[in-house]
C-alpha cells in the first residue's frame, strides 16, 4: 500500500510537471522537450545538436521567419514553403527550444536530439568502465 501511494504521488506530480511544459512550450512535441531536458540534465556544459521541424500557419511568410530563424540559431534553415515548413539543424539548449517555441505564428514544433561524437564516446567510456 506505501508503494501505490507513493506511485500514485508520483503520478500526479508527474501530470502537473507535462501540463507545466505544454504551458510553457505549447505547440510542441513534448517528447522532445523531454529530450533535450534529459540531455541538459545528463551533459549540463554541452549543448546537443538538434534537428528541428517547425511547421508554420497557413500564410505566413517563411522567408521572414528563416532569417528570425538563423538570428535565433546562427543556423540557416531549409525553407519547405508548399508545406509550411522550416528545417534546422542546430546545437541548442532547453532555453533556445524555449525562444523557438514562444513564436505564435507556429502550427508545431517538433524534433530529435541528434547529439554528438563526444556525448557518445563518454556514454561509452561510463558503460565499460
Amino acid at each position: 500500500m506505501v508503494v501505490e501511494a507513493r506511485l500514485d504521488s508520483i503520478v500526479d506530480q508527474f501530470s502537473d510537471f507535462i501540463l507545466s511544459l505544454k504551458m510553457l512550450f505549447p505547440h510542441t512535441d513534448l517528447r522532445f522537450v523531454l529530450d533535450v531536458m534529459i540531455h541538459g540534465l545528463l551533459h549540463p556544459d554541452h549543448r546537443p545538436k538538434l534537428s528541428v521541424e517547425i511547421f508554420y500557419k497557413h500564410g505566413v511568410d517563411l522567408k521572414s521567419k528563416a532569417d528570425t530563424l538563423y538570428r535565433l540559431t546562427g543556423y540557416i534553415p531549409t525553407i519547405y514553403a508548399s508545406e509550411g515548413r522550416l528545417v534546422v539543424e542546430p546545437m541548442l539548449a532547453l532555453d533556445d527550444v524555449y525562444a523557438l517555441a514562444k513564436d505564435d505564428d507556429i502550427e508545431s514544433l517538433a524534433g530529435n536530439v541528434v547529439c554528438c561524437l563526444d556525448t557518445l564516446l563518454s556514454r561509452r567510456k561510463l558503460l565499460y568502465t
